[in-house]
């Protein structure tokens, strides 16, 4: 499905959206599986997550241009080495992609990748949703190990109907008064952590509650503060 987000296929039909749900919930949490119980650098239950400069700079950029770009979002569950720099475990990163609306033009967008807490360089947004998103920005973007982060998508609130899945939260309002809807999945990311789910739980399965809420606060610094 180039192109083709999970909020748009979702909105084909309820009959589509109800189909998922089982599949969904069939790969979510396979009994086999446990919960990472090495986090290393970072601690299972840590009280903030750090937000970089150009995570700032990136949801000020998103909250300009809703019709055109959404987010990638994804935590490093342990420091980290990539090409273009370090970062500590416990940091919260968005990258805007483009949604097909904003595919068809020529701009420049200002999207920014970061090379550390402080700095960063300017990037292309991932230029649409064909591939992963929270995995092109790891792989692609950043050029460091996808298997040390966990991952989500940010764009507008959700609809009633998408609102019912546990994988879907909207956020009627943050730190700068409008709200956001947020994918807790990812398709490669996730399941390593949470005991095989693909998304993170919204129980205290494998601290997913405690990881949504800390997301949701570094979303709220993201939004509060002005960019670095």
């Amino acid at each position: 499905m180039k192109d083709l987000s999970r909020r748009m296929f979702l909105g084909v039909s309820v009959g589509a959206v109800s189909a998922l749900s089982g599949a969904e919930t069939a790969l979510a949490a396979p009994a086999q599986q446990k919960c990472v119980a090495d986090y290393r650098a970072l601690p299972v239950q840590p009280t903030y997550l750090t937000v970089d400069c150009a995570s700032r700079r990136n949801f000020q950029l998103y909250r300009k241009n809703t019709d055109y770009l959404g987010l990638a979002g994804a935590v490093s569950m342990t420091a980290v080495r990539g090409r273009q720099g370090s970062f500590e475990g416990g940091n919260l990163f968005l990258f805007p992609w483009l949604k097909p609306k904003g595919q068809g033009l020529a701009r420049l967008w200002g999207a920014v990748a970061p090379t550390s807490a402080t700095a960063y360089m300017s990037a292309g947004p991932i230029p649409n949703a064909a591939l992963p998103v929270d995995e092109y920005f790891c792989n692609f973007v950043i050029e460091a190990p996808a298997t040390m982060f966990i991952g989500f998508q940010v764009d507008v609130p959700y609809s009633r109907l998408e609102s019912r899945f546990d994988w879907f939260t909207t956020v009627d309002k943050l730190a700068d008064g409008k709200g956001v809807g947020i994918d807790w999945t990812s398709s490669n990311l996730n399941n390593g952590w949470f005991a095989g789910s693909r998304y993170i739980p919204k129980t205290d399965q494998c601290g997913g509650s405690t990881w949504r809420k800390l997301i949701i606060a570094g979303l709220n610094q993201a939004a509060s503060a002005a960019a670095c």
